[in-house]
């Protein structure tokens, strides 16, 4: 679908001051070059007063076609002289013709100055004859690298740009065939730009792109190459093709077959059929480097059915106006002709061509895909693109349409675009028709920067060619002998058409817009969204604009981006979202935008969705400076008319600090009456504590229990804290007054996703920091503490339950290590967390009873205690706490209790039982009855009965301890073992009547078994 406006893309229109009728003629980026009377180049320097003469020089053949190129400012030509095509380069050609000299060397390319014309005058023009083995069909030259490309019947011949320095002198310009590509088309046209081929055949297109691999992967591809397409040397067709060919000529003497269309893109064209090879030459080619490095790829294919709805003749569906366009960003262009090599950055890369009577324009760089379908009224004759138009001339008209390159290139140039901070309107967007201006007799169109060059002959000399065409009319010749006239003059104009300004054409295109304004808001937005669009080009490359435009640019695209905002705030439209980026890329503040664009009346449609959705956005996410009083009343005016629920999220917000909070108030106390909820009595409860007013404050706290108004605080996390962990005056208060609360409402926040766990830690640091001193702000809070503890608590998942179970044990190894008192009283005790969380176990009596044994009493802390829990608990990983063991020493009660129970939770008991022996002997039986059960029972008498044994035979049977715990493991083992296994283990040297009542009693137990 094309839409069509009427407005001015052209500023004036001058006439080419060019002394013969032109055969033909090409464009560099300021300069026109017109062949005439078939030998005879005129060059222009076109300006914005008209087509300046430069120079005139004579070719050595009659021109049927030429190209410029800007890099190495050269002219390309096929010539034909004898009936024999030639391709030849123009070198130098600027200086000395424009002196009015006449120096012209000829020399064969590859061959620079030697002698005898070393030495030769530096202005001295100089045309390189360049040898081909089949006459030459198209030209093309890569605008980036300056390269030349040759098109034949079925071939297509490169020649790489080179400079030459021979003894220190400047460097001179030459070319190298390095490379022919074979393809099975019969080629029409070629274009070429940095590394990326296109190839149109009378109804196909294939695009091709050259591109540098590594070794490893060239050779890889090239053996399934191989498997695909011939050899080097050319294409070469079996016998079966052969005989079906014959056999379809006979068919068609009756018939015309066509193959149906197609369209393939990316990996999918090899499936095209067209056959492509490669044959390297030159020194470069032949050495083996490029073909390692260079790969071809097919990115494009496309075969068209001919149109016979329009025209009769077959011949006159074939394809044409093949281009390439590249787009760079800003600063990459150069500027002025001349010989410099220096490398542009591609920034995309477009590919269009034509058929008479609908043009295609696809993407061809990072991504490959179609953009737009030009449908013309009119049969086409020629066509030419560039980054901001599309201009078409039929016979009588001037076609000029809006392209999507720009909207392209934004997003491969800005990862950020289509987000929240910046928009830009989409490529497949219907195209526009901005003009059809008359022209009698168009017959070619060439575009060189801001102008655009047009060739009209008189329709006279085109009907008295259609006369000699037809036969067998005697009427037609009768009417040719009546008009000797009209056919005899020649009536031809070259004009040059200057582009106008893109702000001024956009400014055009802005009040063209507003008729459209109230009846069809669609046009509206589409119309501003293509000034945008022509901006967004003129932004990326600031060579489109001269030296005035270019500083009315940026403002004019703010301006635009304001207009694009205020559409989609206003309209009911499905991407109402859009108002947010387009609002953001405008530089305007809220302010600015509020006092801009709406008066403040009491109607709710006044605030449309976009405009709320922007709003909504720009107060919420936080990234707005503190709004004034006035602006802040003014938000809250326009949620109280759009969306009065959403004034207690806006009072939350750090930008409406500066709210006359009386009114807040008031809002407050009518929505609470209309719609209460936990979070209005929360917003009412955070202003009264700013008024001062803590009877208000109390009142609000007090309407709801904490269950409830822990949900009001997960619905706007922003009562407790800004900016991400800036505690809020609300945050302050009830860190005094009700700490449990604040630390459920963080748990709540986690377990909802709405915070991280880090932020929930820095909020509580920053909470605790304020009035502590520097000592205690280096230690961590214990409210943190009692948050860890809760999460521990609520917590399923097991990675996070790792985690902080490690953060607490951190914590209580370090205040445990250090004796440090607690400055405020945990939330919850050691039974608490031991009956509502899992990850706490019940500590184990042998625990208890090194506690119980330790000499200071008051080095057992709570902090002790829930360490000890979380030990004898299954949850942790004890081989993680074991780099943090070295705080504690083993020589106390509290850090031997903490030693040996990760001894045993790693399977270490005989070490554990040496441990208890020697620094707390009260502990082993209890010790050795939770443990040595089950697989572990042998060490009762294999490792517990002998060290006893041992230490109370060197203690002199006066430990008391020993001795008890000695007969408590004669008596356990005796009702284990069997009497003479009992009787093996006992001491050769022991007191008879200490063991033999427990010898006794194994007997007797096992009598009775």
């Amino acid at each position: 679908m094309v839409r069509v406006y009427n407005c001015h893309p052209f500023a004036s229109q001058l006439i080419v001051p060019v002394q013969h009728e032109p055969d033909t003629f090409c464009c560099g980026r300021d300069t026109l070059f017109v062949v005439s009377a078939g030998c005879k180049i005129e060059a222009f320097d076109i300006t914005e007063s008209g087509c300046q003469p430069l120079c005139t020089f004579v070719t050595l053949g009659k021109v049927q076609k030429i190209t410029f190129s800007g890099i190495g400012d050269y002219l390309a030509t096929i010539e034909e002289k004898s009936k024999v095509l030639s391709l030849r380069v123009y070198l130098n050609w600027r200086g000395c013709q424009a002196q009015g000299k006449s120096r012209v060397g000829i020399r064969m390319v590859g061959h620079v100055l030697q002698a005898p014309f070393k030495g030769a005058p530096k202005d001295q023009m100089e045309i390189v004859e360049m040898p081909l083995s089949e006459p030459p069909l198209s030209i093309s030259c890569c605008p980036v690298k300056g390269d030349l490309v040759v098109g034949c019947h079925n071939k297509v011949v490169f020649f790489r740009l080179k400079e030459e320095r021979l003894d220190g002198e400047s460097p001179v310009l030459d070319f190298e065939r390095f490379l022919i590509v074979h393809v099975s088309l019969n080629l029409l046209e070629v274009a070429f730009c940095s590394g990326c081929l296109a190839l149109i055949a009378e109804l196909e297109v294939l695009v091709v792109k050259l591109e540098r691999i590594q070794q490893a992967e060239s050779k890889s591809q090239q053996q399934t190459f191989q498997k695909e397409v011939p050899g080097s040397k050319g294409i070469e067709k079996d016998g079966n093709d052969s005989a079906e060919a014959a056999s379809l000529s006979q068919e068609q003497d009756e018939f015309i077959l066509f193959q149906s269309p197609l369209e393939l893109l990316g990996e999918d064209t090899w499936g095209s059929g067209v056959l492509v090879s490669l044959e390297w030459t030159g020194v470069e080619g032949l050495t083996g480097e490029l073909q390692n490095n260079l790969h071809l790829r097919q990115i494009l294919y496309r075969r068209f059915a001919p149109d016979l709805s329009h025209i009769y003749s077959v011949e006159e569906t074939a394809l044409h106006s093949l281009q390439l366009l590249p787009m760079y960003s800003a600063g990459d262009l150069e500027s002025g002709a001349g010989s410099g090599r220096k490398d542009k950055q591609l920034l995309s890369l477009f590919c269009f061509f034509s058929l008479p009577h609908v043009g295609f324009l696809y993407a061809v760089g990072n991504m490959v895909q179609q953009l737009s379908t030009y449908n013309y009224p009119e049969k086409a004759k020629q066509a030419v693109i560039s980054p901001q138009f599309l201009h078409v001339i039929t016979r009588n008209n001037l076609l000029c349409y809006t392209v999507r390159c720009s909207a392209v290139a934004a997003r491969d140039k800005d990862p950020e675009m289509d987000t929240n901070n910046k928009a830009c309107p989409l490529f497949f967007m219907p195209v526009s028709a901005l003009r059809m201006q008359l022209f009698i007799g168009l017959r070619a169109v060439c575009h060189s920067r801001n102008h655009l060059i047009l060739l009209a002959k008189t329709e006279g000399q085109v009907a008295h060619r259609q006369n000699e065409s037809k036969k067998g009319s005697p009427q037609m010749f009768k009417t040719k002998a009546k008009m000797p006239s009209i056919t005899s003059e020649p009536g031809w104009n070259l004009y040059c058409l200057q582009m106008i300004s893109t702000v001024h054409l956009c400014r055009e295109m802005v009040e063209y817009s507003k008729r459209y304004k109230a009846c069809s808001p669609q046009s509206y937005v589409h119309l501003l969204s293509e000034a945008h669009l022509m901006l967004k080009a003129a932004l990326l490359d600031r060579d489109l604009c001269n030296q005035t435009d270019s500083e009315e640019l940026e403002p004019a695209f703010k301006e635009n981006c304001a207009q694009l905002g205020d559409c989609y705030s206003q309209f009911e439209m499905d991407d109402f979202h859009l108002a947010l980026p387009y609002y953001k890329m405008s530089g305007l503040s809220l302010s600015d935008l509020i006092s801009r664009r709406f008066l403040w009346e009491n109607e709710p449609q006044k605030f449309g969705k976009g405009f709320m959705y922007y709003l909504k956005h720009s107060i919420y996410e936080e990234t707005e400076e503190p709004l004034d009083e006035e602006t802040a009343n003014q938000v809250l005016h326009v949620f109280k008319l759009a969306e009065p629920t959403q004034i207690p999220h806006a009072l939350c917000s750090p930008c409406m600090r500066n709210v006359c909070l009386r009114t807040a108030w008031d809002h407050l106390e009518r929505l609470s009456a209309i719609s209460p909820s936990p979070l209005v009595t929360l917003t009412k409860a955070t202003v009264a504590l700013r008024l001062k007013d803590p009877q208000k404050y109390q009142t609000a706290m007090e309407r709801y229990t904490e269950t409830k108004l822990v949900c009001g605080f997960v619905v706007e996390p922003n009562l407790l804290r800004h900016h991400g962990f800036v505690p809020t005056e609300l945050a302050c208060e009830l860190k005094g007054t009700q700490p449990g609360l604040l630390v459920a409402v963080f748990a709540a926040l986690l377990e909802s996703n709405k915070i991280e766990l880090e932020e929930a830690e820095l909020f509580f640091k920053a909470l605790c920091a304020e009035g502590a001193d520097e000592e205690s702000e280096e230690e961590i809070p214990q409210l943190l503490v009692d948050f860890w503890e809760a999460m521990l608590i609520a917590c399923t998942q097991e990675v996070m339950v790792q985690v902080l179970l490690m953060k607490l044990v951190s914590v209580y190894i370090r205040r445990t290590a250090r004796k440090q008192q607690l400055t405020g009283r945990p939330l919850k005790t050691v039974e608490d967390l031991r009956n509502s969380c899992g990850q706490f176990g019940e500590i184990f009596s042998w625990i208890q009873t090194i506690n119980a044994s330790s000499s200071h009493p008051e080095d057992i802390s709570e902090d002790l205690q829930k360490l000890q829990s979380i030990l004898c608990g299954s949850s942790i990983d004890v081989k993680s706490v074991l780099p943090l063991l070295h705080q504690l020493p083993e020589d106390e009660g509290p850090g031997l209790s903490i030693h040996v129970l990760c001894s045993v939770r790693l399977g270490e008991c005989e070490r554990v039982t040496d441990q208890l022996l020697d620094r707390c002997p009260e502990a082993v039986l209890p010790f050795a009855k939770r443990e040595m059960q089950q697989e572990r029972q042998p060490l009762w008498w294999k490792k517990l009965l002998p060290e006893l044994c041992q230490r109370t035979k060197g203690a002199g049977g006066e430990n008391r301890v020993l001795v008890s715990s000695l007969k408590e493991t004669l008596a356990m083992v005796a009702t284990t073992l069997q009497p003479l296994d009992f009787l093996s283990i006992l001491p050769d040297d022991g007191v008879a009547s200490f063991f033999l009542p427990h010898l006794l009693e194994c007997g007797r137990k096992n009598s009775i078994t």
